[in-house]
């Protein structure tokens, strides 16, 4: 049975109950607890499952921060690590979400995912990493996210402590953070914006 059941979820990195149930709709679910007793499945998060013989990279992660908590893409100190803007390694994955703020722990690590309305859910593009594909927040986007989650950020001396790679955040498409303002409508984080520029060209 299990082979049946390995080869029918063979391109899936990350298979949810759901989709389990819809393929096999007869399966006794003790066979998933067996399953993963004897090392062959792995439980992610309650109602989520990994084969163990896949490799724990990070597309496998990112993958799943989008699968687990969905509506979801990459972004803030994670997207942000992958546009290369940030000097430190990113050991929790971020994300924005239209669901509510939360922080999953799972056996792939800790997910955190920051509510923003259904208006300000754009701005990500597919990337594919590690043959996976994943839904990240584009450059412009995910430094707005950040600027517009973050309010303690009210001097050019707080940018500076975010320590953010300028040469990086030169290659931004200046027009198109225009255009996300705009749909942003937020007073604050045009503020904050305009502190980012004066760290970037003073």
């Amino acid at each position: 049975m299990y082979i049946q059941f390995r080869n029918h979820f063979a391109k899936m990195p990350i298979l949810s109950l759901v989709e389990i149930e819809l393929a096999f709709p007869k399966l006794d679910k003790r066979r998933l607890n067996e399953w993963g007793k004897k090392g062959y499945i792995e439980n992610v998060k309650r109602g989520f499952y990994r084969f163990t013989d896949l490799p724990k990279q990070e597309g496998l992660r990112l993958f799943s921060a989008n699968k687990i908590y969905s509506p979801s893409y990459i972004s803030l100190e994670s997207a942000l690590s992958f546009h290369k803007i940030i000097p430190e390694a990113v050991f929790s994955v971020t994300s924005v979400s239209t669901l509510n703020t939360t922080n999953l722990k799972t056996s792939l690590g800790s997910f955190n995912y920051n509510h923003v309305k259904e208006n300000l859910f754009f701005g990500y593009v597919l990337n594919e990493i590690n043959g996976l594909t994943v839904s990240m927040a584009s450059l412009e986007k995910a430094i707005l996210d950040y600027l517009y989650l973050h309010s303690e950020i009210k001097s050019v001396s707080d940018v500076q402590g975010l320590r953010w790679n300028i040469e990086g955040l030169r290659k931004m498409n200046i027009q198109k953070m225009d255009d996300y303002l705009l749909l942003f409508n937020n007073k604050s984080l045009s503020q904050r914006y305009s502190l980012l520029k004066k760290y970037m060209y003073d």
